[in-house]
C-alpha cells in the first residue's frame, strides 16, 4: 500500500503540510508527491523531506484536468493498492488501514466522505449521503488500468466517473465506514460566501452530469438533485397558471429542512441546487454540440 499526493500552484502550504504529515503517520510502504506547483516555497518543503517521501516535479498544467493529472499520478504508482490523498485532506491516524481492508475485500474503488471539523471525523455516514470523491480515495490499480485510466474528457468530474464506469462494468464500488478531515471549508457551505462560490461552480457542473448520460453511465443517485431542485422552478411556472399548486412548496421545502437537518443548512445548500438544475440545458446543449463535432 502506498499513497499518492498531488500538489498544485494554488495550493495552501500550510494544509499541504497537515496532509503530508498525516501520510508519513500511516503504516505503508511509500508516500509519493506529485508536485506541479512550480512554487519555491513548496518545492523546499518537500526537499527537506527528501529522505522520508518520493518526490516527482513536473510542469504545471496550462489548464486543469484533474482526470489527466490522476492518470499522471497512476503512472507513478507501483503497487496493487493505492491511496490517492489531496493536498487539503488529511487522512487520521492508521485510517490507511481501513482503506486497505476494504480493497481486499475486493473493492476496486472506495472512498471516506469529508469531515469539516476533526468533531465530525467520526460521523457515521448519512443514509442517501453518497458522494464518491478522489481526494480521499483507494483504488486498484489493477481495475483501473484494465479500463484504460481515467477518461480525460471528464476533466473536473473524474471522481463521479470513476464510480459510474466501475458500477457498471460490474466491480465493487463503495465507501468506508469514517471520514477524513476536508482543511479547505468551501465545499462544506457553512457561510453565503462558500454556498454562492459552490453554486458558481455548478453553473458549469451540468455538462459533466450530462456527458454520463450520453455515455450511459448515468447513476439514479445523481440525477436526484436535479429533480429536487427542478421542482422549484416547475412549480414556479406552473403556479403562475395555477396558483393553488404553490401550496405544494410547503411539503418540498419541508423535505429539504429535514434532510438537511435545519433551516440555515437547507438555505445554505438550497443556492447551489437552484444553480445545478437552472444549468441542465447548459449541459445539455454543451453535450449535443461536442457530439455534433465529434
Amino acid at each position: 500500500m502506498e499513497i499518492i499526493i498531488p500538489v498544485g500552484p494554488s495550493d495552501k502550504l500550510e494544509w499541504v503540510k497537515q496532509s503530508v504529515s498525516s501520510a508519513l503517520s500511516q503504516k505503508v510502504n511509500r508516500v509519493v508527491i506529485y508536485d506541479n506547483s512550480e512554487r519555491k516555497d513548496i518545492e523546499e518543503y518537500f526537499l527537506s523531506l527528501r529522505s522520508e517521501i518520493t518526490y516527482v516535479k513536473d510542469k504545471r498544467m496550462k489548464k486543469v484536468n484533474m482526470a489527466k493529472l490522476r492518470n499522471k499520478m497512476l503512472e507513478l504508482t507501483s503497487e496493487k493498492h493505492v491511496i490517492f490523498l489531496d493536498s487539503d485532506v488529511v487522512l487520521p491516524s492508521n485510517f490507511s488501514k481501513k482503506i486497505e481492508e476494504k480493497l481486499l475485500e475486493g473493492v476496486a474503488f472506495t472512498w471516506m466522505h469529508y469531515a469539516y471539523s476533526s468533531e465530525e471525523i467520526e460521523k457515521p455516514i448519512n443514509k442517501g449521503e453518497h458522494n464518491p470523491n478522489l481526494g480521499c480515495a483507494g483504488i486498484n490499480t489493477e481495475y483501473i488500468k484494465m479500463i484504460g485510466g481515467f477518461d480525460e474528457k471528464y476533466e473536473r468530474d473524474e471522481d463521479v466517473w470513476l464510480y459510474a464506469k466501475l458500477k457498471k462494468l460490474g466491480y465493487r464500488v463503495e465507501p468506508v465506514n469514517g471520514r477524513c478531515l476536508h482543511l479547505n471549508k468551501v465545499h462544506a457551505r457553512t457561510d453565503f460566501k462558500s454556498s454562492i462560490k459552490e453554486a458558481r461552480r455548478n453553473l458549469w457542473r451540468s455538462k459533466y452530469d450530462l456527458m454520463l448520460l450520453f455515455d450511459g453511465l448515468t447513476d439514479i443517485t445523481f440525477l436526484t438533485g436535479y429533480t429536487y431542485y427542478g421542482s422549484y422552478y416547475i412549480l414556479a411556472i406552473l403556479s403562475a397558471f395555477f396558483p393553488l399548486i404553490s401550496a405544494l412548496y410547503i411539503p418540498l421545502i419541508g423535505y429539504g429542512v429535514y434532510y438537511y437537518g435545519g433551516f440555515k443548512k437547507y438555505l445554505l445548500n438550497l443556492i447551489p441546487g437552484l444553480a445545478l438544475a437552472i444549468s441542465f440545458p447548459y449541459g445539455l446543449f454543451y453535450n449535443l454540440k461536442l457530439r455534433n463535432i465529434s
